[in-house]
């Protein structure tokens, strides 16, 4: 499936969640014709639930922002979640993606656990850079060809 068409579906998923708060949702797609092998339900739901991770990061802020890039590396098709929120701290960095663990009193800790197995299983990688009070910058990369 063409990447234009995931991009196509995160937005229209994602934007009524932010419509009603002061964040801003900017797409930034320079995937150049790139297209992607598997489920692209599978990755839809996982780079959903890194950009609902987002938004909860920056609720509250006059300035929030989430920024969903694509870019081609090499072979590869980097994705990239960017927020300006509240960021992370080095433990909880470490911990992310451990089933069940969770920093909010709803979670259930399997949202980011999901989401790189679903990565994985479509033979690619997902990584986090974060600090607190500076946001955070999820990339997954994927493997990808053209048209």
């Amino acid at each position: 499936f063409a990447v234009t068409d995931l991009l196509a579906e995160l937005t229209q998923n994602f934007e009524p969640l932010v419509q009603n708060s002061h964040v801003r949702f900017v797409v930034n797609n320079e995937s150049a014709g790139a297209v992607l092998m598997g489920k692209r339900k599978s990755l839809v739901s996982a780079l959903t639930s890194l950009l609902e991770n987002a938004l909860q990061a920056v609720a509250g802020r006059e300035d929030g922002c989430i920024e969903l890039s694509v870019r081609r590396e090499e072979g590869s098709l980097l994705l990239m979640v960017e927020d300006n929120g509240c960021g992370m701290d080095k433990v909880t960095v470490s911990r992310l993606f451990e089933p069940f663990y969770t920093t909010r009193s709803d979670g259930t800790g399997l949202g980011l656990a999901i989401a790189r197995g679903v990565v994985r299983a479509h033979g690619g990688g997902i990584d986090v850079v974060s600090s607190l009070d500076a946001g955070a910058r999820f990339s997954v990369s994927l493997p990808c060809s053209n048209n």
